[in-house]
């Protein structure tokens, strides 16, 4: 009987252990990625109440207590050129980034970044410590895949422990293997090149997989149209997921099973991917966003720190330029209409904002004769739209205009300034070489990505090749130091004498307002017809 029993008892035990780790087998790997991209306001917009890195925070923690294990991929854009980092130099970003796995908990290995091209707005040899000091202030990981550090014999070359070509990390029973790629389309003087994205793919996505990698991330930080030819590359270089930045508004593609994934700014919205491979090594990848609106709360701790940061980045702006503490809050007058400047409307459709700033451009230029402004709409970086009856303060315009904007007059025929308008709407996809125009007019169709009917305001007439016009343009689209915003077609030889010549912008815009006793009330007239949401006359272009 009590061999009967045993035996039983045995069996039953046996039985357990093999339905308990048939149970287990049948538990898929997985693991979550919070991405965000393009973070210059660390308090996110509408004065926090949208937003920021708190709320990211907050959204790291609510994984986590799920039960999940979470990546957090940052897709570059964050060191400049925010007002916050013009006075601050970076340092209050790094601060608060240090602080989403917690307060001084040390270095992060969950969270993993690419460098974006406002890394490297100060891109002067002499400000390589600059950016070596913030690497080495951070408790993450850089990724720089695709980029080959300058070695100076004074300042020598930006390193560190923290920098990866390419990093494994593990999570949920994954293994996980990454890879970066950084557009070139900001070259500062401590990088001596970068490696072409499609042969950086082709080399790091079948080295991870010799690795023995489960999944493949390329975390970008380029065009999308330069994120789709990674994800057409032939099934041996393709990443299993594209984590991508710089168009700033959100963005979700799929190509050969490959999502490409973007979020909004200033973490308006978050990327949330769950990453499961199943019991016969399917990988499963679902992408979803998350609004990071007033409903989500704010991390108190993320927060506090935040706030403090702010009160001294004002304080400080205020007594080197020999203010009062509270001098950023000064008004420089009043607005009558909601004023649109949020940077997924301003760079790819006509707003009002817009044309008050090309318009006071081009009045500005009239005693010389001048016919056009155009003015490219990413030296216009407030990103948030100034409310209908509310001050325009020093803050708004110190937000609008981080780099210098000095203007200048050049002449151009009809020919050219129809391929600056070709340029302007090329990769429609919220790009800063989109244009902000004064003195004509167009049709835009972004489906054919093509433009028709361009004319002269003043006359309402097409604009053909031979005409001649003097246009006003921002010294960076003709300065043989820049990269032109791609406006290859135009530069400093087209120079006209003009006693304006020079005139800063920032400057222009903040008399007008002042001087505009009721307030403005700028309009958005129809000068760039938008065939996607605007009433266009039929033409047979």
């Amino acid at each position: 009987m009590k061999s009967s029993l045993s035996l039983k008892l045995c069996l039953f035990f046996i039985f357990t252990l093999l339905f308990l780790s048939s149970c287990h087998k049948k538990q898929p790997r997985s693991f979550v990625v919070l991405a965000i991209n393009d973070v210059y306001r660390t308090e996110g917009l509408d004065n926090g109440k949208i937003g920021g890195l708190a709320r990211v925070k907050t959204i790291r923690e609510k994984i986590i207590e799920e039960g999940k294990e979470v990546l957090v991929l940052h897709a570059g854009d964050f060191l400049q050129p925010s007002f916050s980092s013009r006075v601050n130099k970076g340092e209050a970003m790094i601060d608060v980034m240090n602080q989403l796995n917690g307060a001084n908990l040390g270095f992060d290995e969950n969270m993993i970044v690419t460098f974006g091209n406002h890394e490297f707005d100060k891109s002067k040899l002499k400000y390589l410590p600059l950016l070596q000091a913030r690497i080495d202030q951070s408790d993450f990981t850089w990724m720089d895949s695709n980029i080959n550090w300058l070695h100076d014999k004074e300042l020598g070359q930006i390193h560190s422990n923290k920098l990866k070509k390419w990093h494994i990390i593990e999570r949920g029973g994954i293994k996980v293997g990454i890879f970066s790629l950084t557009t070139d389309m900001t070259h500062p003087q401590y990088i001596a090149s970068f490696d072409d994205p499609i042969e950086v793919a082709k080399h790091y996505v079948p080295f991870l997989k010799k690795q023995g990698v489960d999944i493949v991330i390329a975390l970008t930080h380029q065009q999308m149209s330069d994120d789709k030819t990674i994800a057409s590359l032939p099934q041996q270089y393709l990443p299993d997921l594209i984590i991508g930045g710089h168009e700033h508004y959100r963005q979700l593609e799929q190509i050969n099973n490959t999502w490409i994934v973007k979020a909004d700014a200033d973490a308006l919205s978050a990327a949330i991917i769950e990453v499961s491979i199943d019991n016969k090594s399917n990988r499963n990848v679902i992408p979803t966003f998350i609004d990071l609106d007033k409903t989500v709360e704010k991390n108190p701790h993320v927060q506090e720190t935040i706030d403090n940061w702010i009160q001294s980045t004002n304080v400080n702006y205020c007594q080197k330029i020999k203010q009062d503490s509270n001098c950023l809050a000064s008004a420089y007058g009043l607005t009558k209409v909601k004023l649109i400047a949020e940077e997924s409307e301003i760079r790819r459709f006509e707003t009002n904002m817009g044309n008050f700033i090309a318009d006071t451009a081009l009045d500005e230029f009239k005693i010389c004769h001048a016919d056009v402004a155009l003015i490219n709409s990413g030296s216009v970086r407030l990103n948030y739209d100034i409310a209908a009856n509310s001050n325009v303060t020093r803050k708004h315009l110190e937000g609008m205009f981080p780099y210098p904007s000095d203007l200048k007059q050049i002449q151009v025929n009809g020919k050219i300034l129809k391929q600056m308008i070709t340029h302007s709407i090329d990769k429609w996809t919220a790009n800063g070489h989109w244009l902000l125009v004064s003195g004509i007019q167009f049709i835009h169709n972004p489906e054919k990505q093509q433009f028709s009917q361009l004319k002269f305001s003043k006359n309402n007439q097409l604009i053909h090749d031979t005409d001649i016009f003097s246009i006003v343009v921002p010294q960076y689209l003709i300065d043989s130091k820049t990269d032109h915003d791609g406006y290859e077609m135009i530069n400093e030889s087209m120079l006209m004498a003009c006693s304006k010549n020079g005139a800063n912008l920032k400057q222009l815009v903040i008399n007008r307002i002042k001087h505009t006793i009721n307030g403005i009330t700028p309009i958005k007239d129809g000068r760039i017809c938008n065939t996607l949401r605007d009433d266009c006359p039929v033409t047979n272009n």
